[in-house]
């Protein structure tokens, strides 16, 4: 789902790029004086928090910035910003540098251009299409007639915010940047929150730094060297058929997801091989707490002249955090927003012919841990022809695979089932656990943070084990951590000309807050009190939190080429 807007901003002028679905058409009017409110704040979105605008801080334009050739109209919100950071120039027929364009533009290249493009690439440089669709990602590849295409049945993610391909070594290597989605926080109304509105700046500015990144990647081609023997067992492990990144910098933080695919055939049984790697590093940056109270002269929360609650969340503040006392008059309210309360991966073959799970790693449930094992190593024996570029592809006497590895991770439940209509697909999930008085019905694994329930016995879980984690905290991440599978098929039963593999990515996240009040509604002395929610009792005790789910997800199938048949 795309974000109601993207800013292009300059010194003075601010453009705003709209773009609507069904969720955000009917936010609209509610987001407008919260735009322009911001706009007020300075000349740009973030211009209070100039520490966290990430690719101002990583490039900077400057004499002998990176040229990058450019081809046809670019209309994507995010060109303005890149060319901050790189020269356009105009397409020439050197080879010498990366190549942008938007993605209708590749359906309508001249020969001349195709063919710079796939010299271009071949060279080790990063060929960018914006707002690209599936069908122009999978023109770029039979350009450069190498890669792996992909399918989309979710709308939202058919059409990317930018695609980045290159080959590095000989492996064809891609960056799938997602379109941003929009922040889940709301006002108490129900309008824009101004806190989501910046952290969707930030998103914007962290997938601008990674485009830019991409174009400024220096190549990395493959060097001649001996020839490999054939006679010789290959290691698959290296010889992926591509190495594809989820890149999805969403307004609760960083989640890519690095995803290996690889293909070969066995000469002596006539049996297809598959396997998958996943590599996760997903980050909370934009996790925080935050609070407002209703006391002193300047409060931060307040109602309107129509009765609604007005918060001014203090960012990064937990001095509201605590209920007052039953005889006081004001009232605080606390949340922490933007923590994952768990990840999960699911990765199943999509075909019509018969296909068999061999293996999946990590394999069971390992129970509530900080490490875990993953990985796995294997033999095929016999003539092998391995479905990719370099030394690693083509005939070789057997192929070997070692990956096994021992993880270490925040606190989590590690979940793992078969999925998929016969049971060939595989599903991970990782939850993180919390020890305090807010467990969840019926579970040993409680992974939202506690705000707590009984306020006069530990003020927000400092002392019963409810705070974050550290993969739920900005300077967390859960990195490192490594799925997976391995199937088989025969050969004699292939169907269509690809063999294909759904990866779903879907990163549960969580904002939790908690009313912290002493338990009364209506009126004192000084007026009414802002906040009507109940969260505590009379005595300012058993004050509960409630958590509110918001999943970013995103799901590919990769369409992988049959490995070729040939056996001498």
């Amino acid at each position: 789902m795309r974000s109601l807007y993207e800013f292009a901003l300059t010194q003075r002028t601010i453009v705003i790029v709209l773009t609507f679905n069904a969720r955000s058409r009917s936010r609209l009017l509610k987001s407008i004086p919260i735009i322009v409110a911001v706009w007020i704040v300075g000349t740009t979105v973030c211009s209070a928090a100039n520490a966290e605008r990430v690719e101002d801080q990583t490039f900077a334009l400057r004499p002998g910035a990176v040229a990058v050739r450019t081809i046809g109209t670019l209309r994507s919100g995010i060109a303005t910003r890149i060319f901050r950071h790189v020269r356009s120039v105009p397409f020439t027929l050197r080879q010498d540098s990366p190549v942008l364009l938007q993605g209708e533009t590749v359906m309508q290249l001249k020969a001349a251009q195709t063919q710079e493009i796939k010299a271009t690439y071949r060279a080790g440089h990063t060929i960018m299409l914006l707002g690209a669709t599936m069908q122009h990602i999978k023109a770029l590849h039979a350009i450069v007639e190498e890669g792996v295409s992909y399918r989309a049945k979710d709308t939202a993610a058919a059409t990317v915010m930018a695609y980045a391909l290159r080959r590095e070594g000989y492996t064809p290597t891609a960056i799938l940047l997602a379109r941003l989605d929009s922040s889940p926080l709301e006002t108490p109304g129900g309008g824009r929150d101004l806190t989501g509105v910046l952290d969707e700046q930030l998103a914007l500015s962290r997938a601008v730094a990674r485009a830019v990144a991409e174009l400024t990647h220096a190549p990395r081609v493959g060097a001649p060297g001996p020839l490999r023997d054939p006679n010789q067992p290959v290691d698959w492990l290296s010889a992926p058929t591509q190495a594809t990144t989820f890149a999805i910098n969403s307004p609760q933080g960083v989640y890519n997801t690095s995803i290996n695919v690889y293909a070969l055939y066995r000469c002596l049984d006539q049996t297809d091989h598959y396997a998958v790697t996943a590599q996760a590093d997903w980050t909370a940056t934009n996790a925080q707490w935050q609070g407002a109270t209703s006391y002193g002269s300047n409060p931060t929360m307040t109602q309107d002249s129509n009765g609604y609650l007005v918060v001014n969340w203090q960012s990064n503040n937990r001095d509201y955090c605590a209920s007052p006392g039953a005889a006081d008059s004001w009232q605080n309210v606390c949340r922490y927003v933007n923590y994952p309360l768990s990840y999960g991966l699911t990765i199943v073959p999509r075909t019509e012919a018969p296909v068999i799970q061999v293996d999946a790693a990590p394999a069971a449930t390992q129970g509530q841990a900080t490490t875990y094992a993953s990985g796995f190593s294997f033999n095929i024996g016999g003539t092998v022809n391995v479905n990719a570029e370099g030394p690693g592809g083509g005939i070789s006497a057997g192929a070997t695979w070692t990956n096994t590895t021992q993880t270490t991770v925040p606190p989590l439940i590690v979940d793992v089932s078969n999925t998929g209509s016969k049971q060939e697909g595989v599903n991970w999930n990782f939850r993180y656990c919390t020890n305090g008085l807010e467990p969840d019905p019926g579970t040993d694994c409680t992974p939202h943070v506690q705000m707590v329930r009984d306020v006069c016995i530990a003020q927000l879980g400092d002392s019963s084990g409810t705070n974050p984690q550290q993969g739920q905290t900005p300077v967390g991440k859960f990195s490192n951590a490594v799925q997976s599978a391995r199937w088989q098929a025969d050969s004699t039963k292939r169907v269509g000309k690809t063999f294909d593999i759904e990866v779903a990515f879907q990163a549960n996240l969580a904002n939790t807050i908690s009313h912290l009040n002493n338990g009364s509604a209506g009126y004192n002395q000084d007026g009414p009190y802002p906040d009507q929610v109940q969260g505590c009792n009379g005595d300012s005790c058993a004050c509960v939190s409630v958590t509110t789910p918001a999943p970013v997800t995103q799901s590919y199938t990769f369409q992988i080429p049959y490995s070729s048949t040939k056996c001498n």
